[in-house]
């Protein structure tokens, strides 16, 4: 048996999509703004939906409402319903391979754990399919969850224990590989995971948080922290 399993986020961990949901909104917002004869305001776009993006991403609002609220702002009543909804979904989902990218070593990462049969999933807040996709596009091939899928987020210990119930371990068995301190390492350690901060910006953690586990700044070096056992298989 393994001694040990990795979780990971997704966005800045293993991926970052260049905004690309702030683009489909403004593409989305252009579309409906022709189609009455408007001429849209770019950059309020971009803020009205950063700013529900944030709330959505806070747990303050859903994916929908989100959507809605900034269209609403832009175009005013009538701009935001389901229809809107459905088409920056699709809109969303088909700017991935364009707009998402792998960070560095994310290959060599995950073939490294599958030589050492470690296994991996992701645990990562938002929505699917633009999630699933994401993960697809940087050559992910084991499970992904997600929190609109699973009906909670990151950091609530409910989330994290989708993992534990997934890889069937103990929860101090579990790595979990983050960028944030406080969603993804202060989550994963009020769990009773394990926490690896992936510092790729090398930044300062917050001091006024328990710190993680381990800190890598190049994602391959999670391989080096994990147990002796997991280790040796990758020799």
């Amino acid at each position: 048996m393994n001694n040990a399993a990795v979780g990971f986020d997704f966005d800045h961990t293993l991926g970052i999509d260049n905004k690309l949901e702030s683009v489909a909104f403004v593409k989305l917002a252009q579309q409906r703004a022709q189609s009455v004869g408007r001429i849209l305001d770019e950059e309020r776009a971009r803020v009205a939906i950063g700013r529900e993006l944030g709330n959505y991403r806070g747990g303050k609002c859903s994916l929908d409402d989100a959507v809605i609220i900034a269209l609403k702002e832009v175009l005013g009543n009538g701009a935001g319903d389901r229809s809107a909804v459905d088409a920056f979904r699709s809109l969303s989902v088909a700017l991935v391979p364009q707009y998402v990218e792998a960070l560095p070593g994310v290959a060599e990462t995950l073939r490294g754990l599958d030589a050492s049969s470690v296994p991996y999933a992701i645990l990562t807040n938002g929505w699917n399919p633009l999630q699933q996709r994401k993960a697809d596009r940087v050559g992910f091939t084991k499970p992904v969850f997600v929190s609109d899928d699973l009906g909670v987020r990151k950091p609530s210990i409910q989330t994290f224990n989708v993992l534990r119930d997934y890889f069937n371990l103990p929860a101090d068995c579990i790595w979990y590989v983050g960028d944030d301190p406080k969603i993804d390492i202060l989550g994963a350690l009020g769990a009773g995971m394990r926490s690896i901060w992936f510092n790729f910006d090398r930044q300062k953690f917050p001091t006024n948080i328990p710190a993680p586990t381990a800190i890598v700044t190049d994602l391959r070096d999670i391989l080096s922290v994990l147990p002796t056992r997991a280790k040796e298989r990758l020799t």
